[in-house]
Order: C-alpha cells, then sequence, then structure tokens
C-alpha cells in the first residue's frame, strides 16, 4: 500500500471518528438535559414537600396559640368581685355598672 493510499485511509478514517465525536457529544448533551430535567423535578418534589411540611407545622402553631390565647384570658368577673370588695361597694352601684361597661367593651375586642 502506497504512502498516498495510507494517508488517504488516516483521513477518512479521521473523518469517520470525527462524526462519531459529534454524534456522540450531542447524545451527551441529551442525556445531561434529561438529568437536568429529572433534577429540577426531584428539586421541586423536595420543595413541594418541604412546603407541604410547613403548611402543616403553620397549622399546628396557629391551633396552639388559639388553644393559648383562651386558656390565658383572665377571669373578669373575678377581678371586678375583688376590686368592689375592695371599695366595699355592691354590683348594682355606679362603680359595679362601670366596671361591667369596662369588662363588655375588653371582651368584645
Amino acid at each position: 500500500m502506497s504512502l498516498e493510499t495510507r494517508l488517504k485511509a488516516c483521513h477518512e478514517a479521521k473523518e469517520q471518528l470525527e462524526e462519531r465525536f459529534d454524534d456522540l457529544a450531542e447524545e451527551l448533551a441529551d442525556v445531561e438535559q434529561e438529568n437536568d430535567i429529572l433534577k429540577d423535578g426531584t428539586v421541586l418534589k423536595r420543595r413541594l414537600e418541604l412546603i407541604t411540611e410547613l403548611e402543616n407545622e403553620n397549622q399546628q402553631l396557629r391551633q396552639q396559640l388559639q388553644t393559648a390565647g383562651a386558656s390565658v384570658q383572665p377571669d373578669y368577673e373575678a377581678i371586678r368581685d375583688r376590686t368592689l370588695n375592695k371599695l366595699k361597694v355592691g354590683k348594682q352601684s355606679t362603680a359595679g355598672k362601670a366596671i361591667d361597661a369596662f369588662i363588655k367593651e375588653i371582651m368584645h375586642e
């Protein structure tokens, strides 16, 4: 085989290898794109799970706050009775009626 024939065969082999390399590079790009899509899906799924967890935690905290708020309410009637007792007046007195009106306003809010 002559040198020219070998050189021509080498050039053809090189062209074939370059074409195959380009094909593989395109395939790799496609696979990487699919991988990125799958990763994005996984990240999205994790974020949705985290959102669900946070919503559940938020709901629990709201319920705890409502329960705590109800149990923290002072006993206004007992306070009224002690105050009227200290003033030595009854519920029907002007002071008693004023305290009742005040309590009514507080409880209204």
